[in-house]
């Protein structure tokens, strides 16, 4: 089961159904979708971490590495790395994201985002893990690029906005959908832990 798959598709979902106007009045959508997303992630890391320790302690050569024959260190250093570290960095640049869009939007007069679209770019650069968050900065330029130079050569307009309200969450999950395929790369190993 991908957690941060589900968790993002449920947020899209409600972002789709609700309409724009009436997530604006909510005002604590963006909050939390967030809050929402790290608690559905971390929670689901200590689901296997639980798993985990379940598995090891019912063979006889792996509960060797469980207490009382080794200390909780090694066991919570497992678990950590293997579940948790992804998200922990993820979520640091999560909440930088959030900080400087917010500050940014602030100090140049709400041009760049509307007020929900930092938490919702801090929701999918933290959904999508190390290294993926690489990745989908990579996709999300490009989709920018991309759709920017389309509308303006379209619309021969100097002065225009592109919102990007409905693309960060779908690029997040398209960048978990192709994760498969990402993890095959061989420079794959040198972002990850």
């Amino acid at each position: 089961m991908n957690a941060p798959l589900i968790i993002l598709a449920i947020i899209f979902a409600v972002q789709l159904i609700i309409p724009k106007a009436r997530l604006k009045e909510i005002g604590l959508f963006g909050i939390i979708g967030f809050l929402s997303a790290v608690g559905v992630i971390f929670g689901m890391a200590a689901y296997q971490s639980w798993r985990q320790y379940l598995t090891w302690q019912s063979n006889d050569l792996s509960k060797l590495f469980l207490p009382p024959y080794q200390g909780w260190d090694y066991f919570v250093f497992y678990v950590r790395t293997r579940f948790f570290n992804s998200y922990f960095l993820s979520l640091g640049l999560g909440l930088l994201g959030l900080t400087a869009a917010k500050y940014f939007n602030k100090k140049y007069q709400e041009r760049f985002f509307e007020p929900i679209e930092p938490y919702l770019l801090a929701t999918a650069l933290f959904a999508v893990g190390h290294p993926l968050w690489l990745f989908y900065s990579i996709i999300l330029l490009t989709v920018n690029f991309l759709l920017s130079t389309f509308y303006f050569l379209l619309s021969r307009k100097k002065d225009y906005r592109l919102s990007f309200y409905y693309l960060w969450l779908p690029t997040a999950i398209l960048t978990i959908i192709i994760s498969e395929w990402l993890s095959r790369l061989p420079w794959w190993q040198t972002f990850k832990f």
